[in-house]
């Protein structure tokens, strides 16, 4: 249906993708075209009638493009409700402005160039283009605001049945304009605030950009929908991945990924962190990293059923080939696979093959948990424990290799829920116990796992994330047949446990750093 009275689009974009084939349909329903620079170059290019900014305003750019939109003419047109409040002005060239089309400067694409200096980034925030977009969105009563080039064809389609758009779909541009606006001004404070080097992620208001990635499978149950979203600020940086091969990933893969990335990231050998219900069930860091699969899968072979792996070097098509052939794994995640594992894996629909990209970051990362309807925001726990930080406070000190041993087994318990205890010895876990309420209890289930696998703990160490509160840990290692233990110490029983200590001739270091997991 082609209505007969003239209406006037403003048309003033960035990205040009159908702005031609969107004008000429515009023109076909009675629109004059008014365009800004670089657009009305283009449609004029195609051979589209439109008329430029300047001829409509009677007002030339100035200050090099700075200002050419920011016009009573245009914002009347935009905001005025109707004819009616035109009929008032002294002026009568004022002209009501149905449709406004803008996509603002590209400024996120502009800073990610490496050469991008600060002032190409400050000549890259738009003005006009937001100005229009908020005055067209608060005006959505009678004037359809356009942002993206996607709702194109769903205006043509109103234009073409009705003469005009629904007021249901103004309001839903009107809300996804705001939206975009809100986000592309986070978007400036983010680089601003880390190009002066003074980050704000713990200020009294914080402005996050979340982009969405992809929908999941399910949530934490099949019954709850999710979905995940990147965030886009330059203080939040660490699981960035692509996903190779399998099917679609569910909300508790991706939480079991992240924590195995986070605890082999940790080590320089070739190592294994196999994950399961967000806790370590199996680590191993040796010369080979076939070899640290076999150790972090001996550890539990039962909980490592429908596990997360991860490893921290390249994986081939051999070690995936191992994997397959001796359990059910949900992902298998690292940061290079060789391209045969790509077709292995296709064999194997349900497993997922993840490819993490910037493995290597030394970035300090910030983490998030959400609380319903609020968030938490913490630095990542990524202090470097090193023999410089242990401190030996018994009669008989580790050995070297039990040192090794020490911080190996301390580093995996920072990534088990607490309370939790690790047995481990020669660069592998022996036994994990893990969120128990009752640190003894933790202690237990680290003793039975290892016994049930046929692990023998003899000579082997002991970390706990937390202190000690009470003697009976210790004393249950000598039965073990614990030699040495780590633990950050702090309790007010530190003198009575190291006491206990030495009486076992047990070693003790101090890491002199408690590294709780909830």
């Amino acid at each position: 249906m082609k209505n007969g009275k003239k209406r006037f689009a403003i048309l003033s974009v960035s990205d040009k993708k159908n702005i031609d084939k969107f004008a000429c349909e515009l023109i076909k329903n009675n629109y004059i075209i008014l365009s800004t620079g670089g657009t009305a170059k283009f449609l004029t290019s195609k051979k589209i009638k439109n008329i430029s900014i300047s001829d409509f305003t009677k007002f030339e750019e100035i200050l090099d493009g700075r200002v050419k939109t920011l016009h009573p003419k245009i914002h009347a047109g935009i905001l005025a409700k109707g004819q009616s409040s035109l009929k008032n002005l002294k002026d009568k060239t004022y002209e009501l402005i149905d449709i406004v089309v803008v996509n603002l400067y590209p400024f996120e694409e502009a800073v990610s160039k490496k050469n991008c200096t600060f002032e190409n980034a400050i000549e890259n925030i738009d003005i006009g283009g937001p100005t229009m977009l908020r005055a067209a969105a608060k005006n959505h009563q009678r004037v359809t605001v356009v942002t993206d080039p996607n709702d194109y064809m769903k205006i043509i389609d109103e234009l073409e049945n009705n003469g005009k758009t629904s007021s249901s779909t103004r309001l839903e541009l009107a809300m996804k304009v705001f939206n975009k606006i809100s986000q592309y001004d986070a978007m400036i404070f983010d680089y601003l605030n880390h190009q002066t080097q003074l980050p704000t992620l713990f200020s009294d208001e914080l402005i996050i950009k979340l982009s969405k990635k992809n929908g999941l499978r399910y949530g934490e149950n099949p019954h709850q929908k999710a979905a995940i979203y990147d965030i886009k600020n330059s203080l939040m940086s660490g699981f960035d991945y692509e996903q190779l091969a399998g099917k679609e990933l569910s909300y508790n893969n991706l939480v079991d990924t992240e924590s195995a990335l986070s605890c082999v990231k940790q080590f320089k050998k070739p190592s294994c962190v196999i994950v399961k219900h967000a806790n370590p069930c199996g680590v191993a860091e040796t010369d080979k990293l076939s070899k640290s699969y076999d150790f972090a899968y001996k550890t539990d072979p039962t909980s490592a059923f429908g596990g997360i792996i991860a490893f921290n070097k390249k994986v081939d098509s051999k070690l995936v080939k191992k994997i397959i052939s001796q359990q059910f794994v949900e992902v298998i995640a690292a940061p290079a696979f060789d391209k045969e594992c790509i077709d292995i894996i296709k064999l194997k629909p349900n497993i997922r093959l993840l490819l993490i990209n910037n493995f290597n970051a030394k970035k300090k990362e910030i983490e998030m948990k959400s609380l319903k309807n609020k968030m938490l925001f913490q630095e990542s726990d990524s202090i470097n424990i090193t023999e410089k930080n242990l401190k030996k406070v018994t009669i008989k000190k580790p050995t070297k290799t039990q040192i090794a041993d020490l911080l190996f087994a301390f580093k995996v318990s920072r990534y088990v829920k607490s309370n939790s205890i690790v047995f481990a010895k020669n660069g592998r876990t022996l036994g994990i116990g893990a969120g128990q309420m009752s640190r003894i209890d933790s202690t237990n289930i680290a003793k039975t796992k290892a016994k049930n696998h046929g692990i023998s703990l003899k000579g082997c160490v002991m970390a706990s994330e937390a202190f000690f509160p009470f003697r009976d840990n210790v004393d249950l290692a000598k039965k073990i047949g614990v030699t040495a233990i780590i633990q950050p110490g702090g309790s007010i029983s530190d003198k009575d446990i190291i006491d206990v200590a030495n009486k076992h001739k047990i070693s003790m270091v101090l890491s002199g750093i408690r590294v709780f997991k909830h």
